[in-house]
């Protein structure tokens, strides 16, 4: 048997795809299975146990550059497509695969709608977004109480080269890590709370603090330039020795962010602090252990999906009311 599933973006989402991966793995466990997803992204998914080949696509590909992909795919014999993002770039090529059975991720726009705007929760108890995304395979499903993890792969050899780079910076002990950035500043938590945390942690750890984030992320270099003992590698490491860096921490502390997402799947323990975002349409942490930090009972929120929607308020109290105290009481 042969299937394609696609997901295109973004780090976290990607990471949220491979525990309905394992799902169809172990329904089918001679099947080939196909990963679709953007060039950026294929380096996160190197090497994972339930992924035969890895089909990149640029992340600016034309419509018709899109249809050409689709009769690639056509002709490649798929006998199941899992479309785990159906947007208009999934759904133009994914129509261009014939007479193949398709599963499509259904989202839940009315839910959210009625969340948003009218602060109506008729999401059922169970949701999250490992739930949502084994929907359009739930016929696989055995047990919905226990989905699969998520899951990364960073090899004995990437661990021990992620271990010299951080030698070479002057990191000799245990470590955490932050990961204070994220794609919309509404979900970055402030200055002045991480550096109160960090001085917290410092008087009672004594292993080493480093920061990852990409080229955008310049509260990393505001923490280190106010922290001194802050090792800062933003945008010094490429995805995969992030994710390597990622896997020998202690612990992991950050946004609802890729990085923080891909260090549960690479079976770290986190604290993710939670703003705009929230559980109710899927937000938090997924692994035994890991902590999420957010404000209760905050009539606001949730106010978007992923953050994205500036706050409307006089002050965006999910994120000035949540303590440095809150988070280090909630540390893994």
């Amino acid at each position: 048997m042969k299937i394609l599933v696609i997901r295109f973006s973004s780090i976290g989402d990607i990471v949220l795809t491979t525990s309905p991966l394992a799902t169809i793995r172990k329904a089918f466990p001679a099947a080939n299975i196909h990963f679709l997803t953007l060039e950026l992204f294929v380096p996160l998914l190197e090497g994972h146990p339930h992924i035969d080949r890895i089909i990149s696509l640029e992340k600016a590909a034309t419509y018709w550059q899109l249809t050409t992909v689709g009769h690639f795919l056509n002709d490649a014999g798929y006998d199941l497509v899992v479309d785990l993002h159906n947007t208009l770039r999934s759904q133009i090529i994914r129509r261009r695969i014939r007479s193949t059975a398709v599963r499509v991720l259904q989202k839940p726009r009315w839910l959210r709608l009625k969340l948003f705007q009218f602060h109506l929760n008729h999401f059922p108890d169970c949701f999250s977004q490992r739930w949502l995304l084994h929907q359009p395979i739930r016929d696989f499903v055995d047990d919905w109480s226990s989905l699969p993890q998520t899951k990364l792969n960073v090899s004995a050899i990437e661990q021990r080269q992620a271990s010299d780079y951080l030698r070479a910076h002057g990191v000799l002990n245990d470590y955490i890590v932050f990961v204070p950035g994220a794609a919309w500043k509404q979900k970055i938590w402030q200055l002045d709370y991480y550096r109160e945390l960090m001085e917290d942690i410092r008087e009672t750890d004594p292993g080493s603090m480093i920061v990852l984030g990409g080229a955008k992320d310049t509260i990393c270099d505001r923490l280190a330039a106010s922290v001194p003992e802050l090792v800062n590698l933003r945008g010094k490491t490429d995805l995969r020795l992030a994710m390597a860096i990622l896997s020998r921490a202690k612990s992991v502390i950050g946004s609802d962010t890729g990085l923080v997402h891909a260090a549960e799947a690479l079976g770290v323990k986190v604290a993710m602090i939670l703003g705009p975002t929230s559980v109710e349409t899927g937000g938090g942490t997924n692994l035994p252990g890991s902590r999420t930090c957010q404000v209760s009972d905050l009539w606001c929120r949730p106010c978007s999906q992923n953050g994205k929607k500036p706050c409307y308020r006089k002050e965006q109290y999910c994120m000035t009311l949540l303590k440095p105290d809150l988070v280090r009481n909630n540390l893994p």
